[in-house]
């Protein structure tokens, strides 16, 4: 007889275990609510209790004892709370003699537990594609582009680009083209610009700070493009004195000082 003593011990009868029934996990968890009936005559840990404990969801452990109850196996007792539907407490208690006619019932909604995690890791892996390829959605010529930059800077910075993931490149590429409207063209541009302006080409050493920059990178680009020389126009009599040839030494000291005033002025 089983004792009504607090005990770490399960006990699966042998019309449980050996029942045709109900899954096997079913009858691991009638072991586990055997042990806390033990205590105070019933079973009052929730579905989510036991959900942490096998690592699995509520929903299997709905099932479980569904079958457990089916059979006959297990009563279940629910305690609502005061003009409520909301379940307050539940109990459930273990059958001593279950009903034979229940023993030949075919299980109901019996799902094993290789079977529900088979399907938990496809949706997670389906996810995780889906989230990959989003993440490395690239065409050609975006790859080509990741590759310039990339080029462009292993010399000055060797031990950090060999540490690149270029198809994270790619993909930045295809969203400063695709998402930020820059045509490849420009990108193209930019990226053989960079090469050549010591400043910049230290600080854009990633394609996300190159869409970070890239406005910024047109303007600086640009200038240098607009800019005309200013022209300075010389005095009159400079213009006199050239025309005045031969000129003597003391001539020429006097023209040197006016340009040198001139300059300094």
């Amino acid at each position: 007889m089983m004792t009504t003593q607090p005990t770490y011990f399960a006990i699966i009868p042998a019309h449980v275990r050996y029942a045709k029934t109900i899954s096997a996990n079913a009858k691991l968890l009638y072991g586990e609510i055997s042990a806390l009936c033990h205590q105070q005559g019933y079973c009052w840990a929730s579905n989510d209790y036991f959900a942490r404990l096998y690592d699995v969801s509520k929903t299997s452990i709905s099932k479980w004892i569904n079958q457990l109850k089916e059979q006959g196996f297990v009563t279940v007792e629910l305690q609502y709370k005061k003009n409520s539907k909301e379940i307050d407490k539940r109990h459930i208690r273990i059958v001593e003699e279950p009903m034979k006619q229940k023993e030949l019932t075919p299980p109901t909604n019996v799902i094993a537990p290789i079977e529900e995690k088979f399907k938990e890791n496809k949706t997670v892996n389906t996810k995780k594609n889906k989230t990959m390829n989003k993440k490395h959605q690239y065409k050609e010529e975006h790859m080509r582009l990741a590759k310039m930059l990339h080029m462009n800077l292993s010399k000055d910075f060797p031990k950090e680009m060999s540490k690149v993931n270029i198809n994270d490149w790619a993909s930045e590429m295809y969203l400063l083209n695709r998402q930020d409207g820059v045509k490849i063209e420009d990108i193209n541009h930019m990226i053989d610009w960079l090469k050549s302006n010591d400043f910049w080409s230290r600080h854009i050493r990633h394609p996300k700070k190159l869409r970070e920059k890239f406005e910024r990178l047109v303007v600086e680009s640009k200038k240098g493009k607009t800019t005309t020389s200013k022209t300075e126009t010389l005095p009159d009599w400079f213009s006199q004195s050239i025309k005045e040839t031969p000129a003597s030494e003391e001539d020429m000291f006097d023209i040197k000082q006016k340009i040198l005033a001139f300059q300094m002025s």
